[in-house]
């Protein structure tokens, strides 16, 4: 008897629980999170290096000379940057062309041109005729970024011939701007 009393006691145990169960049926709603994000155009300037002539103008040569500087820019895919290069501290009052200033002699200047890289490779041929520089048609635009690997871009000057100056350290300094 005491078998039969544990067993129905087990069972009706057993019923309550399903039975509490049941009775609290439960209730499901969803909804959508929605989960975004917006990539700016974006570009950094990672290294610039000088457009040093050194000391290979002469200006008794009927040759000009070159000399190739770069800037090194990254640029998050699908920024459309372009590269602007001012005119130097020096520039031609009259016709705004670049010019290097003795270092000692006051007055004493030398000319040179910055021109764009001809080219997909953006390397320098030292036959470039594009004038590089700070606005409209004279920026540089190297396209639209593929992808946010590093980008080197080749800055071409020349020292035309035949230029009547005197011995000694010339120098300037042109600002480059990124603009995207």
């Amino acid at each position: 008897m005491m078998n039969g009393l544990k067993s129905t006691l087990a069972t009706a145990s057993l019923l309550a629980l399903l039975s509490h169960g049941a009775a609290q049926a439960t209730t499901s709603i969803t909804d959508t999170v929605n989960i975004t994000a917006t990539i700016a155009a974006s570009c950094a300037i990672s290294s610039v290096a000088a457009v040093n002539f050194g000391t290979n103008y002469n200006p008794s040569n009927t040759s000009a000379t070159y000399a190739d500087g770069s800037i090194t820019i990254a640029c998050v895919k699908g920024t459309h940057p372009t590269i602007a290069l001012s005119s130097g501290n020096n520039p031609d009052a009259v016709t705004g062309a670049r010019r290097m200033a003795h270092a000692s002699i006051a007055g004493e200047v030398l000319a040179y041109s910055l021109f764009k890289p001809a080219g997909a490779a953006f390397s320098c041929s030292h036959t470039e005729t594009e004038a590089w520089g700070a606005s409209g048609l004279d920026v540089f635009d190297p396209g639209v970024a593929g992808g946010l690997a590093s980008t080197t871009i080749s800055i071409c000057g020349k020292i035309d011939a035949g230029q009547d100056v005197s011995t000694g350290s010339y120098s300037d300094q042109v600002i480059a701007t990124v603009t995207f």
